[in-house]
């Protein structure tokens, strides 16, 4: 039963796509991330390879918003793991919290920031922890192990977590402060229930490993929210392929009585093969100004074996306007060399109606000389690729009865066109009539 939580966030719900398989500086994958809205940022935290390097380091990477490039990137040294992030604009600049060393490495060799520092993002820069001061970072009171903090912009609160005798705890301060330094606790200590990281019994089609591994977290508001992502159990059936995809869980809380609101199966981006959760984090949307709750998967860079891409989703807070809720609208899809827009150009928009997302478009293409084999007749921008691929029958030009052609969308944001041939031309395309399921 659908669930909307004091912020209007369902998880069970609809969600859209900010950017899509994006690559990253290096080959590990991503593990938290943070927009800066105001100068069109999304930042995307990811570890070095401890092959090649200390462990603790990591890179830091800044993309287009909009766009989906990266248009930069940092090397941190001696910061820890990447539990979480947050990020603030001060003017044109970007101010970005992580946790950072001392480190605390674990049996296994993994290491964890045990304090939270905050520094002007510099593309190029290398920054080490070690040379940071000692009043520019702060560990949590009993502090054992990993920290992350994560930032609630609509709130200006800045959300730590840490652990203490064995538990995971968060404590909220007010962000302005403790950019200043002044770490006062804004109200009580939240503490996740006993027995909350045991793996539900849901469908799947492996064996799944019995306890959930934490991949991130958000607050908003009085809301927090909790990213659990439980592997196929490799370990105790040899015979399974591999531990990913998995299951990812996402589960919100209320602050005040300590209670879980709801805990949800994560269903978007099912079309990613590795599809591995990465990172929770909270935006508004600077053109519709709709907070959303941000969530991240890392997956397999295709025709690789160890590189990672990022791919960030998001869950709606605005209600439904008479059954429709727009996800994304219309932007211009760009036309492949040798493809022009018609008189309408192309563009696609995304909407949820009943429950389902639908791509939908508009407008024409036309190819001069025209097409004479399958091709790419467009891109897709990224809030409208889909992570499985789509198709729809639509018009074309009429040549001798032959007057329809086949489009398919891929992961990638291609738009294809099928059917033309050398003796059978496609001189336009009208994606009028497109709307189909979108996942």
């Amino acid at each position: 039963m659908a669930y909307a939580d004091a912020n209007g966030i369902d998880l069970s719900g609809v969600t859209g796509r900010l950017i899509q398989t994006v690559d990253l500086v290096k080959n590990p994958a991503p593990q938290a991330f943070a927009t800066d809205t105001v100068n069109g940022h999304v930042f995307v935290l990811q570890m070095e390879s401890s092959a090649t390097s200390s462990v603790g380091n990591m890179y830091l990477n800044r993309i287009d918003r909009q766009t989906g490039v990266r248009t930069g990137h940092m090397h941190l040294k001696g910061f820890g793991h990447g539990l979480a992030m947050g990020v603030e604009a001060v003017g044109a600049d970007s101010y970005v919290w992580t946790e950072v060393g001392p480190l605390h490495v674990t049996s296994g060799g993994t290491a964890f920031g045990k304090a939270v520092t905050r520094f002007r993002f510099v593309d190029g820069a290398v920054l080490d922890g070690a040379t940071i001061p000692q009043e520019q970072k702060f560990t949590p009171p009993g502090s054992t192990a990993g920290t992350g903090p994560s930032t609630d912009p609509v709130n200006r609160l800045l959300t730590v977590m840490y652990h203490k005798d064995g538990n995971r705890l968060f404590t909220r301060y007010d962000l302005m402060r403790a950019a200043a330094g002044e770490w006062v606790p804004a109200g009580p200590t939240f503490t996740v229930p006993a027995g909350e990281d045991i793996t539900p019994a849901v469908p799947s089609p492996y064996l799944l490993k019995p306890k959930l591994t934490f991949q991130g977290f958000a607050a908003l508001g009085d809301v927090l929210y909790v990213y659990q992502w439980a592997p196929y159990d490799k370990d105790k059936d040899p015979t399974i392929p591999s531990e990913f995809p998995g299951v990812t869980f996402l589960t919100s809380y209320s602050w005040t009585t300590g209670e879980r609101l709801d805990r949800q199966v994560v269903t978007g981006a099912d079309g990613l093969t590795r599809r591995e959760p990465e990172g929770l984090a909270v935006e508004v949307d600077p053109k519709t100004q709709e907070t959303r709750l941000l969530f991240g998967f890392s997956n397999t860079v295709p025709g690789t074996e160890y590189a990672r891409d990022v791919t960030i989703s998001w869950y709606p807070t605005k209600p439904v306007v008479d059954g429709v809720k727009v996800l994304s609208d219309w932007e211009d899809l760009v036309p492949a060399a040798g493809v022009v827009p018609g008189t309408q150009r192309p563009r696609g928009r995304l909407i949820a109606l009943g429950g389902t997302t639908y791509l939908q478009m508009r407008g024409t293409l036309t190819c001069s000389p025209g097409l004479t084999s399958d091709r790419t007749i467009a891109t897709l921008p990224h809030r409208l690729r889909p992570t499985r691929l789509i198709r729809q029958n639509v018009p074309r030009n009429n040549h001798y009865g032959r007057c329809v052609c086949r489009i398919e969308a891929d992961v990638n944001g291609a738009l294809w066109a099928y059917g033309a041939s050398t003796d059978n031309a496609i001189t336009w395309i009208d994606l009028d009539g497109v709307s189909v399921a979108w996942r």
